[in-house]
């Protein structure tokens, strides 16, 4: 089995640190989606793999061997960006073909493997095509053909789908997953979208700051974010943060911030025993897991926090209709509004919301790290 680490690596640029003791293990048939904001350091540990740059500290190693200081001819490495990297001259087979250029492979071998990654990924009719006339996801669609055709040991996918419409998007998405199904090979995909991260399925890492922050599923990482980061960067369009205070009972403790009252019981002394009375905590509550009352109808509400929420206002937040809920003492909530034609919905009016407490986040605010009773 192939593998793939990277070592504790360091990269600056001038006085910003790009990659801050970076480590990570991959194997054959792994897909890693590396899901980070902008200058997090994901294009940068790319380049480093792909023997494009070197870091400043720390090792890469591909099966247990060094390869931090081999040149990048001599990597088996499959990079695709959202610049293409296509030759304008060329038209699209010869683009594909260009790729096998230095190949020892027979001119009958490298037409059918060129002719097998356009019908693969749809290409064919445009195979006689100028670049000029093809759209953006035709265009990634052609530079990952062209990775494809190489039978790379590792596929590195840097953003391709940016700039691109959600059709285009979807589509470059699969051909990605295809070529990672037929190579069995280990596959990485950048991106800044949750969205497209929690799309391809598999693992995702989280980076921030030239760090990697938590490792996991879509599901596992939702339902226990490492950190406020990682809740806030997943929770999109929003994550509602709330100041919220710690009392200990006899039984647990209760965590109050406006009129919202969240019991814990004795599960939670081992991870909160530190605190003292009236100790401060983050509370984080995702928009998407507030529950209106009609939907309180339909679902079994015996353990959820019933509120009494005065309606201030409706809007659109990054493509998601969301409404401004008021739960006394000034404390406020965004809730992500699935069906705008509600007509019980009104601003102004007062209306009940439901929250599951396995829904709510508790960080510490001194560390921002997530806060778990003991399980």
């Amino acid at each position: 089995m192939n593998t793939l680490e990277v070592q504790a690596v360091v990269k600056r640029f001038g006085n910003m640190l790009a990659l801050d003791h970076l480590s990570l293990t991959l194997a054959d048939e792994d897909f890693l989606t590396l899901l980070g904001p902008s200058n997090s350091g994901k294009s940068t540990l790319f380049q480093l793999i792909a023997g494009l740059d070197h870091p400043d500290t720390g090792r890469l190693y591909w099966n247990a061997i060094d390869m931090t200081d081999r040149h990048s001819a001599l990597r088996n490495v499959a990079l695709v960006s959202q610049k293409y990297g296509l030759m304008s001259q060329l038209n699209v087979y010869d683009n594909v073909d260009q790729a096998l250029r230095f190949r020892r492979l027979s001119k009958k071998e490298r037409q059918q493997r060129v002719l097998s990654a356009l019908e693969l990924l749809q290409l064919q009719p445009l195979q006689k095509s100028s670049l000029k006339t093809l759209s953006g996801g035709e265009l990634q669609r052609v530079a990952i053909a062209r990775a494809m055709v190489r039978d790379a040991d590792i596929y590195l996918f840097d953003e391709p789908t940016t700039q691109l419409d959600p059709h285009a998007r979807y589509r470059v998405q699969q051909a990605m997953l295809l070529v990672h199904r037929i190579k069995s090979s280990i596959s990485m995909y950048a991106t800044q979208s949750p969205a497209d991260a929690f799309a391809m399925g598999g693992r995702i890492a989280i980076i921030n700051q030239g760090r990697i922050e938590q490792i996991g599923t879509a599901d596992s990482l939702l339902s226990r974010p490492a950190n406020l980061f990682v809740a806030q960067l997943l929770n999109q369009p929003l994550l509602n943060q709330l100041s919220a205070t710690l009392q200990t009972t006899e039984d647990g403790y209760i965590v109050r911030s406006g009129e919202l009252r969240l019991v814990l019981n004795a599960s939670w002394r081992a991870a909160l025993s530190p605190s003292g009375p009236q100790t401060q905590l983050i509370l984080g509550i995702r928009s998407g897991k507030i529950m209106f009352e009609w939907t309180l109808k339909s679902i079994n509400t015996t353990n959820y926090i019933l509120l009494k929420a005065y309606v201030l206002g409706i809007e659109l937040l990054m493509g998601h209709w969301t409404v401004q809920l008021n739960i006394g003492h000034k404390v406020t909530l965004m809730a992500e509004l699935k069906d705008i034609q509600q007509p019980t919905l009104q601003i102004g009016s007062y209306i009940t919301i439901g929250l599951d407490p396995a829904d709510i986040y508790l960080f510490d605010p001194h560390t921002t790290t997530l806060i778990s009773p003991q399980l």
